[in-house]
């Protein structure tokens, strides 16, 4: 991503419902690039249209959109208005993303590939905004973080995080204790780097996707119940990496673009609003 392009990244997010405008000065918390860098980055956006300005002492900048009428956002318009290529090169993905969220009866997994700093966490950052504001998940409800590349080497530590353990199930657990799926409940659970998730843990899962309840570490006789919105991520190819019985769990599958990849248009910010595209992902399925 360019920095001119990483400035008005920062600025959609900071300054899009500030009426007042911004001046390079304020600019300058976004980047380390110098003023004067600052003021061309500025201009150069002015003459894209994608900001406008007023030659006042210091020169004071808006977001394009304010010259219009501010009319009601859709929640996914609004949420995702900073992540650069949404109405572009990733409207595909994030409608696809957006369908799997409203599906109903609790939504669908999704697997998201792409390279080291494509924005993968940030996206679940945004699925998770864009639920909680639609109704889809709780109100409250925690985005969940788990890096399977952390217990690559201990899968039972592993489990124990994922779905808790009973007092017993191990030497030191001298008490019950509930999993990471326990915390997740309702809202959204981010499993990066899920290529390193063991074949067992794998297969626990994707019986959990199934049935909708697990057992804890040391259990096999009490289920516990969770409503849990799945986002996946792997840098790797995942018919390379996991179980074929796993990712037919998952119907969803987004490749992200890399930032540089993706550089803001003129011609996306005039793509049609976000739809929901049930019956694409119902063909998936």
């Amino acid at each position: 991503m360019s920095a001119k392009d990483d400035l008005y990244r920062q600025l959609s997010a900071f300054y899009h419902h500030n009426s007042e405008g911004f001046t390079t000065l304020d600019c300058e918390r976004f980047t380390s690039a110098s003023r004067s860098a600052i003021s061309l980055y500025l201009n150069q956006l002015c003459d894209d249209a994608f900001l406008r300005k007023e030659n006042t002492r210091p020169v004071r900048f808006w977001l394009s959109d304010h010259t219009q009428a501010m009319a009601p956002q859709q929640p996914a318009e609004e949420v995702f208005q900073a992540l650069i290529g949404a109405t572009g090169s990733l409207k595909n993905a994030v409608e696809l993303c957006l369908a799997a969220v409203n599906y109903p009866d609790g939504g669908l997994p999704i697997l998201v590939t792409g390279a080291s700093g494509a924005g993968k966490s940030y996206l679940a950052a945004l699925l998770q905004r864009y639920a909680g504001k639609t109704g889809v998940i709780r109100r409250g409800a925690r985005l969940v973080e788990l890096n399977c590349a952390d217990y690559a080497n201990n899968p039972e530590l592993l489990s124990s995080t994922l779905f808790g353990y009973v007092k017993g199930a191990f030497t030191g657990a001298d008490k019950e204790k509930t999993g990471l799926l326990d915390e997740a409940d309702g809202g959204f659970f981010f499993l990066d780097e899920v290529h390193r998730l063991s074949a067992e843990n794998q297969e626990k899962l994707f019986l959990f996707m199934d049935k909708g309840y697990f057992y804890r570490l040391g259990d096999n006789c009490q289920p516990c119940h969770a409503r849990v919105h799945f986002l996946f991520v792997t840098t790797e190819n995942s018919e390379n990496v996991l179980l074929t019985t796993f990712r037919r769990r998952i119907p969803v599958m987004v490749k992200l673009l890399s930032s540089e990849s993706r550089p803001f248009s003129k011609s996306s910010r005039g793509d049609p609003p976000f739809s929901k595209l049930k019956h694409s992902v119902s063909n998936r399925i």
